[in-house]
């Protein structure tokens, strides 16, 4: 019996003891009811209230730079192309040989024209030196017949005698008239070589093509070998007023007008360059419903012809909701920001976006102006977070 108590005393109500403390019958009930559950709190996270911008809408316009004055150098004979100096997009000086062409009929003509002029030089030397010969003859038949007819006044010397120095001396004088008449016509035909050579020699400058101001060759259509033609094209030069030509939708026909200034960006050259409107066609193309503008281009250096470029004209001007990059998070495959309600919880917002404008998104909706969001450290943000404000 002893044994049975004993058994009882230090095994069975020892058990029962601990089986009442397991229960919980020693400690305090909590009543039946759901626990709240504590909000993670967050720091580093940057907040910010979202206002309305004022927003200038551009339209961007695309273009290329060109002369501002375009010649077509061409050449005025008919010949093979032997030399092209220059290609296009060279820098050329007034007068820089461009191409020369084949003028060998030319110098022909001019080596035949020489050889007449010389010809006619030693006829010419030969007729001067005949006249001399015949002015010193009449200088001494006058003479001779002066003499001659005091003596024949004086009764001295017979008629006869008279008579043979005056036939004498009138032949050299009508010989004289021959040489002279000689002379004028090789003084004539002279003016002809002359001016035939002159022509030859204009002819021959044709064959050196060159520039006719400075500027750029915009387009060559010359290659060595080609058979040029009178008033066919070989280049086109244009000068170094460099203008930006562009073409704009007609339907911003009022936003851009003569007198305005324009930024061209050059992506060639990583620069942008300001360039006053010039020109403006109010009539459109009907092929693509658009209106031309030309603009000459301020400071051009380092700039060419044929360089792509654009620029932006403000078409209107409105407010936006625009918010940072920084506070876009993309949560399984929807972009949204954390509103940040006045306790400081966050709530994951879907959002539409619009334009990129710099480094911010136009919110085309799910979030108002007013409204507080994480705009930076949304690594750090979550659904239900708190944010020590």
């Amino acid at each position: 019996m002893k044994s049975v108590i004993k058994f009882g005393l230090f095994f069975i109500l020892p058990m029962i003891m601990v089986i009442l403390w397991i229960g919980g019958i020693f400690s305090d009930r909590i009543p039946p009811g759901y626990a709240e559950e504590q909000p993670k709190i967050i720091t580093g996270v940057k907040i910010d209230v979202i206002k309305p911008t004022k927003i200038k809408e551009t339209y961007k316009l695309e273009g290329y730079t060109t002369s501002k004055e375009t010649a077509k150098v061409a050449t005025k004979l008919m010949g093979k192309v032997l030399d092209v100096k220059v290609n296009e997009g060279d820098f050329v000086k007034k007068g820089q040989l461009l191409a020369v062409i084949d003028i060998s009929d030319i110098k022909a003509k001019e080596k035949e024209a020489l050889a007449g002029l010389e010809e006619l030089s030693k006829a010419r030397e030969e007729a001067l030196a005949g006249r001399e010969a015949v002015l010193a003859q009449i200088s001494f038949l006058e003479k001779t017949y002066n003499r001659m007819k005091t003596l024949y006044e004086e009764n001295a010397l017979p008629r006869q005698k008279l008579d043979e120095i005056e036939m004498k001396l009138n032949t050299a004088k009508a010989k004289l008239k021959q040489v002279e008449a000689k002379l004028k016509q090789l003084d004539a035909k002279e003016k002809q070589v002359k001016a035939k050579l002159k022509q030859v020699k204009i002819m021959e400058s044709y064959g050196y093509i060159k520039a006719p101001f400075n500027g750029y060759v915009i387009k060559k259509m010359a290659n060595v070998g080609d058979m040029a033609n009178p008033g066919m094209p070989l280049f086109v030069v244009g000068n170094t007023k460099l203008q930006f030509i562009a073409n704009v939708d007609v339907k911003y026909i009022d936003k851009v007008d003569v007198g305005d200034i324009l930024n061209i960006k050059i992506d060639a050259t990583g620069r942008t360059y300001k360039a006053k409107v010039v020109e403006k066609n109010n009539n459109a193309d009907p092929a693509n419903n658009s209106f031309s503008i030309r603009a000459t281009i301020q400071n051009p250096e380092g700039l060419g012809i044929g360089f792509y470029g654009k620029t932006y004209i403000t078409i209107d001007e409105s407010e936006k909701l625009l918010i940072p990059k920084t506070a876009i998070k993309r949560w399984n495959q929807v972009e949204g920001v954390f509103l940040v309600s006045p306790d400081g919880i966050l709530r994951f917002k879907p959002v539409k976006l619009g334009e990129k404008y710099g480094d911010k998104y136009e919110v085309k909706s799910g979030i108002v102006a007013g409204e507080r969001i994480v705009v930076d450290g949304v690594e750090k943000a979550c659904d239900g977070c708190k944010v020590r404000l």
